[in-house]
């Protein structure tokens, strides 16, 4: 809810539900949720772009806040991603 993200969305990250550890074609450093673009986008009233990566088409109140990216709340735990990649991938 804080994060806006649509169901089965990471609030993290863009990358797809289902996509493969270490498969993808996105660039490891540059993956994270980015709300200046998700406000540019809601600007231009281009809702299909924000329904296609994930985010509800609404104004999040903390995009206001230039320190607060509330897409980084969310940090992934190294031993359950690690768990995730080697055994169950």
């Amino acid at each position: 809810m804080v994060a806006q993200v649509s169901y089965d969305s990471c609030p993290m990250c863009g990358i797809p539900k289902g996509a493969r550890i270490g498969h993808s074609t996105f660039r490891p450093l540059d993956n994270s949720r980015d709300q200046h673009i998700y406000s540019e986008l809601l600007e231009n009233n281009n809702i299909d772009a924000l329904y296609t990566l994930g985010v509800h088409p609404i104004r999040n109140q903390f995009w206001q806040y230039p320190l607060c990216n509330v897409y980084r709340l969310w940090q992934p735990d190294e031993l359950h991603q690690l768990h995730l990649g080697l055994v169950k991938d």
